[in-house]
């Protein structure tokens, strides 16, 4: 597979991680959303059942002062206790005996009216099923929906002149929520946690993303860690001379060379310039390479001139070499030194460019 096709796949599979990872955020964010609701909807409950037994102690108080003081004090004292009953834009009483209603007052509705039929007013089913569960002398609460609207309800069965009554308090669910000092907490915290949420979404995204950019950097690191040794073994092919075939040319590759010739110590190093007419040039390498070395390293830094590097010789002695191996080649053979740790490399071979 080529470096492209590595990198594309590399790329991929780094979208495809923060999509994964961006998906999985957005789902357990969601039912951490879900399991927040429910747990909000059980505290508003609580809420709602804690002021449901408040509610249900108010109505049968009222019930028992009818019970009690009704028979003795007479209809003006049921009257005036309904009369002087709490209704506010909170809440409401109701008053019936099984098949009409006696007495209805809400802050809309500040009348007294009668002759309501139970069902006009209690039209659902779940406040059919409130009114059937009540008792007598023992109240009895559910959150029943009127109208579409939410009521927490308190009802309670008592006997006044021979007659049973069925006697509720409703309150609005909602305002009584608004209302509730216990419950003013619960917006600041839903906010609290939304804000959580979109603060781990966020940073969960940027975690991804930053792991992809490390793992395309590490990726690419280990491309040029790669390439770079690629390269180190190139140059100690040539200048181990591994490698009898190769011309090295650009001033980056032979200044590159000389200086791992340098950090290496690879003493001593032959320097000897060859001057050949450019048309002799590939002739010259041709004929001599095979015959002089392997260890030859062959540096065209001219069109017309050459400089051979080889170790463990010296410079005489790579001249003699080329002179001795009876081949013509045109060429102009000058020794320029040995380098030996004295004297650098970069140094002999800025004298045989300049000679």
């Amino acid at each position: 597979m080529s470096k492209k096709n590595k990198a594309i796949k590399n790329t991929r599979e780094s979208k495809s991680l923060v999509i994964l990872f961006t998906v999985m955020i957005l789902i357990l964010s969601v039912l951490l959303s879900v399991f927040a609701w429910w747990q909000i909807h059980n505290y508003e409950l609580g809420v709602a059942e804690l002021y449901a037994e408040e509610q249900d102690g108010y109505v049968e108080l009222v019930a028992r002062q009818i019970e009690l003081y009704g028979d003795i004090a007479g209809d003006s004292f049921v009257e005036d206790t309904i009369d002087l009953l709490d209704s506010t834009s909170r809440r409401y009483w109701t008053l019936d005996n099984s098949e009409y209603f006696l007495f209805v007052k809400s802050i809309s509705e500040t009348n007294t009216y009668k002759s309501f039929s139970t069902d006009t007013f209690y039209n659902t089913t779940s406040a059919q099923d409130f009114l059937g569960m009540l008792v007598k002398g023992q109240a009895k609460h559910a959150i029943i929906t009127i109208d579409e609207d939410k009521y927490v309800a308190s009802g309670i069965i008592f006997t006044y002149d021979g007659t049973s009554y069925r006697m509720c308090l409703l309150t609005d669910y909602d305002v009584m929520l608004t209302n509730n000092e216990y419950l003013s907490s619960k917006l600041y915290l839903l906010i609290d946690f939304i804000f959580l949420i979109a603060v781990l979404i966020i940073a969960v995204i940027l975690f991804v993303i930053k792991i992809s950019q490390e793992k395309k950097n590490t990726t690419r690191e280990k491309m040029v860690s790669v390439k770079l040794g690629k390269y180190v073994d190139y140059l100690d092919n040539v200048i181990m001379g591994r490698n009898s075939s190769l011309i090295v040319t650009g001033e980056g590759k032979i200044n590159k060379l000389i200086h791992e010739v340098d950090a290496r110590s690879i003493y001593p190093m032959a320097f000897v310039r060859l001057n050949v007419p450019q048309e002799l040039m590939l002739e010259c390498f041709d004929r001599l390479s095979g015959q002089i070395g392997k260890d030859v390293v062959w540096l065209r830094f001219r069109k017309d001139a050459y400089i051979l590097l080889a170790s463990g010789r010296t410079a005489e002695t790579l001249a003699a070499d080329i002179k001795s191996s009876g081949i013509d080649t045109g060429a102009e053979i000058k020794p320029i030194g040995t380098c030996e740790g004295r004297i650098s490399a970069m140094e002999l071979y800025n004298r045989a460019v300049k000679e």
